[in-house]
């Protein structure tokens, strides 16, 4: 049996730092989707007897950092970002509404499509935003340096929000002010994805003036936002938009920060995914010292005693072709001998492979046997890791390769990650096995082994369709999970905004503002989500 490793967080500053909530926001209820923007006092005069110093600003900073540990804002995260692509098919006991988007089943019913969590956050900022400024002038202690440094932080919470919601619907609703009273219009068209995208670059932009290089609490240089995070969303963001020049200087300025370096590869599942807030983490969500129960990735990808979640790993994709069994060229096996390989993902049997990390604390290989995988006792309590060092280091691949003219050094960042999951007696990628290739498809295939289940895929994927303005390409790596031919999948995604997801129905009831997205003009069949 493989020793369980815990953390103290009995006592833990960034535990209380998320545990604090306003008595007005935890007493909100939101019970249908109409809610979004509904984020009210009991009266009047409880909204004014409030924000009359610092630490009650502190309270409602708290809340929007608490806000984005709630199930269902976790549970769009993950499944936006990974369930339509190819990195996931039906595990055990998938929810309805799950099972038909991983078959690309999606109606304007399904409980996912519900974008109500990421709104409530936004606004969670907006009440931030608006009435904080007012406490300069109460309180004496609460100096303009604390507000702009808070404020930097409120700004960065809302534009990761805003950028979920983006790459998901393209175009959302523009959100700044908060839900005060029943005087103000609900009634809010969606915005073009641009203004969106302007407004959250903005806004970062003023906030690296303010925000802190890092902080005095450990866990809190992980936990909340700093100079790093923010520079990753930006590189992140100019990926999004085929900015790359400053995708690569927004990556550059946090790799050089040399606090921040890749774990040995016997150390990832451990550091990385177990216990948290390790060397290349840059920002996490904080279950762990926090105390709050991660029951999404618990359900989704399994936890000790009920190892198989609902989400797993394709067959097909284990095969030649694969992400661990590709032919560069004539006779060079790209990650024939990968860690990632088993230490990502547990094989059950000859056809069967469920996620492994998260779930996992370290695979180890025996000579009876051939493995051993040894499970953490409180992946419950798993932070959620948003970004992290490898990311980067891709997505600067990603930027360098379609900026053109440096192949090498294409190369030589994919073999920072690659290098850390191959044995150390393999020679690394080289550039000859590459010659008349697109190096494009090789850092796809590397971010796909790094960062699989991590809420990255389908966003790696929607960026190549829209470099390309056609979802082919898209599609034809989609169906290699379904052994090359889903059930009329190609149909299901044959436009552009097709990769979109459709408003939910309920929100288009409720706002007589909004108009559906172009591809799901029919309205569908009931069913519910998380």
């Amino acid at each position: 049996m493989i020793k369980v490793i815990s953390k103290n967080i009995k006592g833990s500053k960034l535990g209380s730092f998320y545990s604090v909530l306003l008595a007005f926001i935890i007493s909100v209820s939101f019970t249908s989707c109409t809610d979004w923007l509904d984020v009210r006092p009991e009266s009047d005069q409880v909204l004014e007897d409030y924000w009359q110093n610092e630490s009650q600003v502190n309270q409602v900073l708290a809340a929007c950092y608490r806000s984005m540990l709630e199930d269902d804002y976790l549970a769009r995260v993950m499944v936006w970002g990974e369930l339509r692509s190819d990195n996931v098919v039906s595990g055990s006991d998938t929810p309805d509404d799950m099972f038909r988007m991983i078959n690309v089943d999606i109606t304007t019913s399904n409980g996912y499509v519900a974008w109500t969590p990421m709104y409530r956050t936004i606004n969670y900022c907006n009440n931030w935003l608006y009435f904080s400024p007012d406490v300069l002038d109460l309180d004496p202690n609460f100096t303009k340096a604390k507000y702009q440094m808070a404020r930097a932080e409120v700004l960065t919470i809302r534009a990761l929000s805003y950028f979920y919601l983006v790459r998901t619907y393209k175009e959302v609703p523009w959100i700044s002010t908060p839900s005060i009273d029943d005087s103000q219009d609900y009634n809010i068209a969606k915005s073009p994805e641009e203004v969106v995208l302007d407004s959250i670059t903005l806004d970062l932009k003023e906030s690296l003036n303010y925000i802190t290089d890092g902080y005095d609490v450990e866990d809190y240089n992980k936990g909340r936002v700093t100079k790093n995070l923010i520079n990753t969303l930006l590189a992140d963001i100019a990926l999004w938009r085929n900015d790359y020049q400053a995708t690569v200087n927004y990556c550059d300025a946090v790799l050089a920060d040399k606090t921040l370096y890749l774990e040995e590869r016997e150390d990832v599942l451990d550091n990385v995914f177990y216990l948290g807030n390790s060397t290349e983490s840059i920002f996490e969500l904080q279950y762990v010292s926090s105390g709050i129960t991660n029951n999404i990735v618990r359900d989704y990808l399994g936890y000790y005693g009920r190892e198989l979640g609902f989400w797993k790993y394709p067959f097909n994709m284990t095969q030649k072709g694969g992400p661990f069994n590709y032919e560069a060229s004539a006779g060079v096996i790209e990650g024939e001998d990968d860690i990632r390989k088993t230490d990502y993902i547990q094989q059950i049997d000859d056809e069967t492979f469920y996620p492994f990390k998260y779930v996992g604390l370290k695979y180890e290989s025996t000579s009876s046997d051939g493995s051993s995988y040894g499970y953490s006792y409180r992946i419950d309590w798993s932070n959620w890791v948003v970004y992290r060092l490898s990311d980067v280091i891709l997505m600067k691949a990603e930027a360098l390769y379609e900026i053109g003219n440096d192949d090498q050094g294409v190369i030589d960042l994919v073999n920072e990650t690659f290098l850390r999951s191959n044995p150390v007696t393999q020679d690394s990628l080289q550039l000859d096995n590459y010659q008349g290739v697109d190096l494009r498809n090789l850092i796809l295939r590397e971010r796909q082994r790094e960062l699989m289940w991590e809420g990255k895929r389908w966003f790696d994927l929607m960026r190549l369709a829209r470099r390309e303005d056609s979802p082919s390409t898209l599609v034809n790596y989609v169906l290699k999970k379904f052994g090359g031919s889903g059930d009329n999948v190609e149909a299901k995604m044959s436009v552009m905004d097709a990769l979109y997801l459709p408003i939910h129905i309920d929100e288009i009831k409720a706002n007589s503002a909004l108009e559906q997205n172009p591809f799901y003009q029919v309205n569908s069949s009931s069913s519910t989500g998380n």
